[in-house]
């Protein structure tokens, strides 16, 4: 199987030795590292470019959902760090969302600008990897507590949030970060199944005394052992997910 995982941090621990590849897009190239883990082929892309450094409202997000497509991946795991609208949802958490609420501005969200193809969203995670992710997680027993439900509020960035928007946003949404869309969406609209595993790495603007982005680096280093673990298990067991309509979304999407 092809996988393909997203990440905006390095994942050191996750895959050894990768082959660096270079994807030719209409939108520029994209570079991807290529590694073998078991008897599936990783496309391993960090969604803020090579160095990496692009910030969240400047990411090719058309570019590396178009170059994984050509790479022909079969799924995605996206791998994000968020912060925490709610109280029982802690920094050093685990979240796996389930929906989006979206709050972005300025980016390029479809490859269709000359078609009107309307891409359902009912499940915009896709309901079989979401439920390997989850089981991904349970095996690491009382290591890591997992959220296996959230709204991810989606915001434009690069500042961080305020806390009347966060106040506001808390009614409806459980964890808040910047680069969740439109990369779910450019997934969906390419038929590729997408699920997301967040790191909750602070708690949100309001709730506790400042944010700072030095706090989310230290504490995604601490957790990224864990990342890599549950990455390694859901990928052995991505054979034993569910049937999903994924791969059929856009037959039903063009008028």
């Amino acid at each position: 199987m092809k996988i393909g995982v997203i990440c905006g941090h390095r994942i050191p621990n996750f895959v050894r030795k990768t082959e660096k590849i270079e994807v030719e897009t209409p939108y520029g190239e994209v570079n991807i590292e290529l590694a073998k883990l078991g008897d599936h082929e990783i496309f391993l892309l960090n969604r803020h470019g090579e160095k990496p450094s692009l910030p969240p409202h400047k990411i090719n997000y058309l570019g590396n959902i178009w170059a994984l497509s050509a790479c022909h991946v079969d799924c995605i795991l996206a791998v994000g760090t968020v912060g925490s609208l709610k109280k029982n949802i802690k920094p050093g958490d685990f979240v796996v969302p389930h929906d989006f609420v979206d709050f972005t501005k300025s980016r390029s969200y479809t490859f269709f600008d000359d078609n009107r193809v309307h891409v359902d969203m009912t499940d915009p995670y896709c309901p079989s990897i979401r439920n390997i992710l989850i089981k991904a997680c349970k095996k690491q027993g009382a290591s890591i507590k997992l959220h296996d439900k959230g709204v991810y509020l989606a915001t434009e960035g690069p500042r961080l949030e305020t806390p009347a928007e966060i106040k506001l946003f808390s009614q409806y949404t459980n964890v808040v970060g910047m680069t969740a869309v439109p990369e779910v969406v450019l997934a969906k609209e390419k038929g590729i199944c997408y699920a997301s595993l967040c790191v909750v790495c602070n708690m949100a603007a309001g709730m506790q005394s400042k944010l700072t982005a030095d706090e989310i680096s230290v504490l995604y280093k601490k957790k990224e052992p864990f990342i890599s673990k549950i990455l390694k298990s859901a990928i052995e067991i991505l054979d034993e997910r569910e049937k999903c309509d994924c791969k059929n979304i856009l037959s039903k999407a063009s008028l």
